[in-house]
């Protein structure tokens, strides 16, 4: 059974020289954002992009702040505990294209799996449940009348904000939501909820992947991001089809052997 978030951030703090207050508060707010009991293996790309751009919102020195929580994740990765590179996806947001991205993400509608719908319900009733245990730890704190140096009371706020804004884009993701008909006939063309399988031509390597929404997209379970790379080049293709993908070492084409709704 997989690990979770909070076990591996005390293993990681255990097990590391550099356990400053900073850089702990630094992962901590992540684990946090995550959840303390989340499994490490439900971590995906989009979940660390999330945080990313969660923590550009706060301000501050935002690379700073996602550098301790880089090198976690590294951690987890060359310790072989999670299986991909997820690091490499937290990225300090441009604040340019920020609004831009943010107005574009509002009008896209989120086709998901009904698994993957459920499992966001499931998820939101958790953290609305988590939500009344943080208000009833800020009650506690609060007793203490000496707000200047009162670790709990921050603390139990600084989780409430953490909660309160998963909760918010849990929100919007299912106020948007359609799920994807898995009776459908449209069973000629890629599209999300389809299974496909490819074939590498570089290495006669073949995968089976599951085309998701981003929110669902969890590659250890063999669920493809519709917005990855290989994602957004197999959407609308048929069988029979080859794709070219583009990655930082040149380019791979693959095969698409077969489709399943």
């Amino acid at each position: 059974m997989a690990q979770t978030c909070s076990e591996l951030y005390n293993l990681y703090l255990s097990d590391s020289k550099t356990n400053g207050r900073e850089v702990s508060q630094d992962i901590n707010r992540f684990v946090q954002w995550c959840g303390k009991t989340t499994s490490i293996d439900r971590l995906t790309p989009h979940t660390i992009a999330n945080y990313a751009a969660w923590i550009g919102i706060q301000g501050g020195d935002v690379p700073k702040k996602l550098i301790p929580v880089k090198a976690f994740l590294a951690y987890l990765k060359k310790h072989e505990i999670i299986q991909f590179n997820l690091a490499s996806h937290l990225r300090a947001p441009k604040t340019r294209t920020r609004s831009k991205a943010a107005a574009a993400a509002a009008n896209d509608r989120a086709e998901l799996t009904r698994e993957g719908y459920d499992d966001l319900v499931a998820r939101l009733n958790e953290l609305k449940g988590e939500r009344v245990n943080i208000v009833a730890d800020i009650g506690k704190a609060m007793a203490d009348k000496d707000f200047r140096e009162n670790a709990p009371l921050d603390a139990a706020k600084e989780r409430q904000g953490f909660t309160e804004s998963m909760i918010r884009n849990l929100e919007h993701t299912l106020s948007k939501a359609v799920i994807r008909d898995s009776t459908s006939k449209r069973h000629k063309f890629v599209t999300i909820g389809t299974k496909v399988s490819l074939k590498n031509m570089g290495r006669s390597e073949k995968v089976t992947y599951t085309l998701v929404h981003p929110s669902e997209a969890n590659i250890s379970e063999g669920k493809l991001s519709s917005e990855s790379p290989v994602g957004k080049a197999l959407l609308n293709r048929r069988k029979g089809d080859e794709v070219e993908v583009i990655i930082p070492k040149g380019t791979i084409r693959y095969k698409l052997e077969r489709i399943q709704n």
